[in-house]
């Protein structure tokens, strides 16, 4: 901070703190006398009436309340469904959950250039079924998109997957909740079912050096309310 100095005591009320300036023969003595507003404002604070305190937390707490009344709180669940096929979603390579890694691969499922998937019949009839069970929509047209992603799962980069029609969609399931939960009867709407490969799964042994993947077909439900 810059400031002009005088043979005498120059004093700056104009700045935020007061400051005042002695001029020696050898320096320049620099003060600077703090406000007390803070301390004074502190003060205030803990001489205030704890009513009025407690007055003005439930003040905001209503005001909250106005600003969030108008909203609903809609709570949406992905949940991934492991199916029971003997072979994998894409590939004849049997699905043997807890195997060695790298035992069950080939260079359909490590996405090696030229290899081309096949789809697992069981994958489309256990959707098939889920989809009515939920009471959902069947598409009568489908199909797969490739979803580019890269982590540690995924060696491979991409994940088949199914993205804008999916195989079921617009269903509901209904629930009679146990006393103990609120009770009552609920409807909880699916808003849609897909099918997908496992990207995989990391198994981080305590007493290994590295970290195991293993891989299985999927389906996808996405919950709301």
């Amino acid at each position: 901070m810059a400031s002009t100095l005088f043979r005498s005591i120059q004093t700056r009320p104009v700045l935020l703190y007061p400051t005042v300036l002695f001029r020696r023969k050898t320096g320049v003595l620099y003060c600077t006398t703090r406000s007390s507003a803070k301390a004074q404002t502190a003060t205030e604070e803990k001489q205030q009436n704890p009513q009025s305190r407690v007055s003005s937390q439930s003040e905001r707490i209503k005001k909250l309340e106005n600003l969030t009344k108008d909203y609903e709180a809609v709570i949406g669940i992905e949940t991934h469904v492991q199916l029971s096929t003997l072979t994998k979603a894409f590939c004849s390579c049997p699905y043997d959950y807890g195997a060695q890694p790298n035992t069950t691969i080939c260079p359909v499922c490590m996405g090696l250039p030229g290899a081309l998937p096949v789809m697992n019949s069981k994958v489309i009839e256990f959707a098939v079924k889920l989809g009515l069970a939920l009471n959902c929509k069947l598409s009568l047209n489908s199909k797969f998109d490739r979803k580019q992603y890269f982590y540690p799962d995924l060696p491979k980069g991409y994940q088949i997957s199914q993205f804008d029609i999916p195989i079921a969609s617009g269903g509901y399931l209904d629930v009679d909740l146990p006393v103990e939960f609120g009770g009552g009867h609920r409807r909880f709407g699916i808003t849609r079912i897909h099918m997908e490969e496992d990207a995989g799964k990391l198994l981080h042994a305590e007493n290994g050096s590295y970290s195991q993947e293993i891989t299985c077909p999927l389906i996808s439900l996405y919950v709301s309310r």
